[in-house]
């Protein structure tokens, strides 16, 4: 009997351990689960390249207003030319003013688009913070990246006030530098080398033009070997004549600087172009043919958002230009050439 509950006791005793083990190995397994998430490894160096090609940090590289980056000789680049866009400031087309914006960005590295520049009359009232606020719907979406140099027309200084108080606010006129503006930003100008070529561009505002006509023929002095690139609001009408403040520019300035060769304006209604062949040396001959060129869509309704490309080819020195509205997505007849995109060769 005794043997009995010997064996059973051992029976009942080996059961017992075994359920020990089982719970023990349990158990374990439950304390070492957090320590293997804990544990983790850390991602690769394949794993780590791929998140940051999935989430990129971008900085963009910082241009200089003034001064961009030259492009190899002799490629092909850009001017994008705004003019006279007030009435699509005035009449809150801000949809127009961004899609115009965008595509200047957008098209920047695939046009080699290296300025932006506007003759005049962004905007109805210069003294208008809301149509300001319009006008940077486009302004805002290049600003960084394509650098910018505009000139006042006469609705920016003002019909009744004739004060350049509310324009010499403007962020890309006072951020210009002293040494490149006249009275605070009236007239200013840019140096830029592109295709091997030396260019300038050179504007004088809204009845500043006189004040400012010895320091403009001293700036074209200074950069004899630069192609000059002028900007008026007022220079020549729909039919390629001068308006009165547009004859004395070129007899005081375009005439007498033999690096002047395109003047640019906008002011009246319509397109219109003026070629003027001058002789610089006094033998007969004309040494240099200087292209004047007038555009102007304003109050065009909903049928706006007109903006120039002028590409030049260092190569061939011819320039191209382009008139379109990224907004309505169509191109627009220039009257004189009966076309929407033309070529002037020998331009430079």
């Amino acid at each position: 009997m005794w043997g009995r509950k010997i064996r059973v006791g051992l029976v009942l005793a080996c059961i017992v351990a075994a359920l020990l083990t089982v719970a023990c190995k349990k158990d374990e397994k439950t304390n070492t689960e957090p320590q293997a998430c804990a544990a983790t490894p850390p991602p690769t160096p394949a794993t780590t390249q791929m998140a940051k090609i999935g989430f990129p940090v971008f900085t963009p590289i910082p241009v200089s207003v003034h001064t961009p980056i030259p492009t190899p000789v002799p490629t092909p680049f850009s001017i994008v030319w705004l003019s006279d866009t007030q009435s699509i400031s005035y009449h809150n087309y801000c949809y127009a003013l961004r899609d115009m914006g965008r595509w200047i960005a957008d098209e920047r590295d695939e046009r080699n688009i290296l300025y932006v520049v506007q003759t005049g009359d962004a905007v109805e009232n210069g003294f208008s913070d809301w149509q300001w606020e319009n006008f940077d719907q486009c302004y805002n979406e290049f600003k960084d990246k394509v650098p910018f140099l505009a000139i006042a027309g006469n609705h920016e200084i003002g019909i009744r006030q004739h004060d350049y108080a509310g324009y010499l606010k403007r962020p890309y006129v006072s951020g210009i530098p002293s040494k490149n503006a006249f009275q605070q930003g009236r007239a200013a100008y840019a140096t830029f080398r592109a295709g091997g070529i030396d260019f300038l561009i050179l504007g004088a505002g809204w009845e500043a033009e006189e004040d400012a006509t010895e320091w403009m023929n001293q700036v074209l002095k200074t950069h004899p070997d630069s192609v000059a690139i002028l900007l008026f609001h007022s220079y020549i009408n729909s039919g390629g004549k001068y308006s009165i403040i547009g004859k004395q520019m070129f007899e005081q300035v375009v005439k007498p600087n033999p690096n002047v060769r395109f003047v640019l304006c906008g002011h009246v209604l319509g397109t219109g172009v003026r070629f003027d062949d001058i002789d610089d040396d006094g033998d007969g001959v004309p040494d240099r043919r200087v292209t004047d060129m007038m555009y102007n869509y304003q109050h065009m309704e909903e049928d706006c958002g007109q903006l120039r490309l002028l590409t030049f080819d260092p190569l061939a020195r011819s320039l191209d230009v382009l008139t379109y509205s990224p907004f309505k997505h169509r191109f627009y007849i220039d009257g004189y050439f009966r076309k929407s995109e033309f070529v002037i060769d020998d331009a430079f």
